[in-house]
C-alpha cells in the first residue's frame, strides 16, 4: 500500500511536464487603462472635465466597448500635492453613471461637479477620473489640474436678428462677477449654437474659433433649415468662463443666394480659355455654373453646371472666335446668386 502511495504521488509530479514543454503562459489580463487627454475648464460655478477612453483594453489587442462602461468616479484634491500623493490623499468628489455623461465634439465624453463659490476663488484644484468596465475598474488617470476664479455673471440680454443670409447676435457687457463684486478685465466671449430640427434636437457647440472681443458676433453659416438657438459664456481665460448666457431664437428657411463670384478674369492658353475668379466665401456654397454666349448670341448657355473650384478651362473654342462668360455660384439648397459680370476673351 505505502509503494503504491508513493509512484502515485511521484506520477502527479510529473504531470506537468507532460505535453507542451516550457512554462505555463496566462493570458494577458483584459483590464481597463486609464481614460486619456483629460482636459478641465471652469464654466460657472462648475468644473467640467472632458476626457477620451483608450481604443484598447491592456492586451492591446482587445477592443475598448464604450457600451461596457458603467460609471464614472471624479477623484478630487484641492490641497498642495505631489502627484505620487494624489492617489493617497484626494477624495472620490463624484460618480456618475455612464447614461449621465454628456458627448462632446472629438469623440470626447464629459461631467460637470459644482463648486460653492468660497471654494472657486483662486484655488488650484487636481482631478483624476477612473471608471467602472463590466466587473473591473481601471487605473487612475494622469492627474490634470486648473486655477479657478469667481466666475463673471452670466450675460443677460443676448439678441438674435438676421440680415438676408446672416444672423447678427448682440449682447451687453457684464459689469460684476457672480458674487456682485467689480468684475476684472475680460477676455472675451465664446459663441454657441445649435440648430433644432425634427429629427435632431442638436446641441450646443462652440462657433467662435477665437475668443469673441467685442459685445458682436455674426453667424454666416446658416444653411440648414431649423430653428437656430444661440448662447454665449464671458471669458475670464481661455478655460474659466460664465454660465451661458439666455437662449437667443431664430427659425431659418435657407432661401438667400450665396453672394455674387466677383473678379472673373480671362486669358488664353495653348488649348484653351482660362478662367478664375475670387471664391465665394459662404459656408453651404456646394458649387459654380459657368456659362458662355458668343456676342451673337442672345443668351447664355450652360458650359458646365458642377464646376468645384473657383476656376475653369474651356476646351471647346476655335480659333479666331471671341466668347464671352459669366460665372453664378450655388449652394447646397439650390440656391443661385446674380450672374458675375462678364468677360469677353478673344481665342486666338
Amino acid at each position: 500500500m505505502k509503494k503504491n502511495t508513493i509512484l502515485l504521488a511521484a506520477a502527479l509530479l510529473l504531470l506537468p511536464a507532460c505535453g507542451k514543454k516550457g512554462p505555463l503562459v496566462l493570458e494577458p489580463a483584459k483590464v481597463p487603462p486609464a481614460v486619456i487627454a483629460l482636459e478641465l475648464r471652469q464654466v460657472g460655478h462648475e468644473v467640467e472635465l472632458s476626457w477620451k477612453y483608450p481604443e484598447l483594453l491592456a492586451d492591446r489587442e482587445s477592443p475598448l466597448l464604450a457600451a461596457q462602461v458603467r460609471a464614472v468616479s471624479v477623484h478630487h484634491l484641492a490641497k498642495p500635492f505631489s502627484p505620487e500623493a494624489f492617489a493617497k490623499k484626494s477624495e472620490l468628489l463624484a460618480r456618475f453613471k455612464a447614461a449621465e455623461l454628456a458627448s462632446r465634439s472629438g469623440g470626447f465624453l464629459a461631467c460637470a461637479v459644482p463648486f460653492k463659490p468660497k471654494l472657486l476663488k483662486d484655488r488650484e484644484h487636481a482631478f483624476a477620473l477612473s471608471y467602472q468596465y463590466g466587473r473591473s475598474r481601471s487605473a487612475l488617470s494622469a492627474v490634470a489640474r486648473i486655477t479657478t476664479r469667481i466666475p463673471p455673471e452670466p450675460v443677460r440680454d443676448l439678441k438674435a436678428t438676421r440680415e438676408g443670409k446672416v444672423v447678427v447676435l448682440s449682447w451687453g457687457r457684464p459689469t460684476v462677477d457672480s458674487e456682485g463684486q467689480p468684475l476684472r478685465a475680460l477676455a472675451g466671449y465664446r459663441v454657441f449654437r445649435r440648430i433644432v430640427t425634427a429629427k435632431d434636437p442638436g446641441a450646443f457647440t462652440a462657433i467662435s474659433a477665437k475668443a469673441v472681443k467685442g459685445e458682436y458676433y455674426e453667424d454666416r453659416d446658416t444653411g440648414r433649415d431649423g430653428d437656430y438657438e444661440y448662447q454665449v459664456s464671458s471669458l475670464l481665460d481661455e478655460r474659466s468662463e460664465s454660465a451661458p448666457s439666455n437662449v437667443a431664437r431664430l427659425q431659418i428657411q435657407d432661401t438667400f443666394p450665396p453672394d455674387m463670384p466677383v473678379n472673373l478674369v480671362s486669358f488664353t492658353a495653348k488649348d484653351h480659355v482660362f478662367l478664375t475668379w475670387e471664391a465665394v466665401r459662404d459656408p453651404d456654397l456646394h458649387h459654380y455654373v459657368v456659362y458662355r454666349r458668343s456676342p451673337k448670341d442672345d443668351e447664355f448657355k450652360v458650359l458646365d453646371a458642377a464646376v468645384g473650384e473657383n476656376f475653369f478651362r474651356d476646351r471647346r473654342v476655335t480659333k479666331g472666335q471671341t466668347y464671352i462668360y459669366a460665372v453664378v455660384a450655388v449652394d447646397d439648397k439650390g440656391n443661385e446668386s446674380e450672374p458675375s459680370r462678364h468677360v469677353r476673351q478673344l481665342f486666338e
